[in-house]
């Protein structure tokens, strides 16, 4: 009896403890459709962006069963505090400067008559509180030849996420909610998770300059559409903030570069790559105080570089 009314003591404590953390902590839920140049989407399209599939080459014919293996390093530009500020619709600085350059090891493998598979994928590595997990896949060919050009068409899709203290940094944590450098109150790291989903189709072409045995000028037109969604869940001000932000559109790039071999069995690219990016951010009139919305092309340029090996 003794023992049974213990259990029950017990079972009514837990309850009341886990009550007592329900009531203290609430949960804030919800999914709500933004507009695709609202400032989280900007950075949302920014990052899928930065990962773009690309060839970094021109269209080249493969026979079927041929490998090329490769490692990709983009460079990834620094933001400015005013490019940074795209939480809750552009008021809230964000740590989007994480990492300086994005590497990933990629495969390509001839399918025959003339088309590739490309395939590329970036592993669930933690790298400064950032872990993603991206996988691109890519189909290519040729189809036209005149002189030393080479136009063709390169289709091409992502899926993938990027997990990390995202709209809650360890740093913001450390602070007591409300000082300065804390403002929006985080209270511990938060563990957000952004999907980085597109598909698109690109128009390629090259030209391979005379009296080298493997150089050309590379070029391509590429439109993208993007399926993009960020989840958050971090603890703020007592409030457990879980919403989903989900938004989705077409974005359009271009890009160029060179490439060259390196020995018989490597070769060596560089590119250009760049897509104006539209955002409309919260602009704050110093006279009377008062707030309105610009819109503007904040683009994302920026260069590649690969380096592969031909079997």
């Amino acid at each position: 009896m003794r023992f049974s009314l213990l259990v029950c003591t017990a079972g009514a404590v837990f309850l009341l403890g886990a009550a007592a953390v329900a009531v203290a902590q609430p949960i804030l839920e919800g999914t709500e459709n933004i507009d695709f140049d609202r400032p989280e989407a900007w950075a949302m399209k920014r990052s899928a962006s930065l990962a773009l599939f690309t060839a970094l080459a021109p269209p080249r014919d493969r026979h079927a069963g041929a490998v090329e293996l490769a490692l990709e390093v983009g460079w990834n530009p620094s933001l400015s505090e005013e490019e940074r500020r795209v939480g809750f619709n552009g008021t809230k600085v964000e740590d989007l400067n994480r990492l300086s350059v994005v590497p990933r090891p990629r495969v390509t493998v001839g399918l025959g008559r003339n088309w590739s598979l490309d395939a590329a994928y970036i592993p669930p590595v933690e790298v400064e509180g950032i872990t993603p997990n991206v996988v691109s896949l890519a189909l290519e060919r040729p189809l036209w030849r005149v002189d030393n050009w080479v136009f063709g068409v390169r289709g091409y899709g992502q899926v993938g996420k990027i997990e990390g203290d995202i709209t809650c940094t360890d740093a913001e944590a450390g602070i007591p909610p409300g000082e300065p450098g804390n403002e929006f109150g985080c209270e511990e790291p938060s563990n957000d998770e952004t999907s980085l989903n597109y598909v698109g189709l690109g128009l390629t072409g090259g030209y391979r300059v005379p009296g080298t045995r493997d150089s050309a000028v590379h070029f391509g037109v590429f439109a993208n559409y993007m399926d993009l969604e960020f989840q958050v869940d971090a603890l703020t001000y007592g409030v457990r903030d879980q919403t989903t932000l989900v938004t989705d559109g077409w974005t359009y790039s271009f890009s160029t570069g060179f490439s060259w071999a390196v020995g018989r069995p490597m070769r060596m690219a560089l590119e250009a790559f760049y897509s104006p990016l539209a955002v409309t951010r919260p602009v704050r009139d110093d006279d009377d105080g008062t707030v309105r919305f610009e819109s503007r092309n904040d683009a994302l340029f920026n260069l590649r570089a690969m380096i592969s090996y031909v079997f």
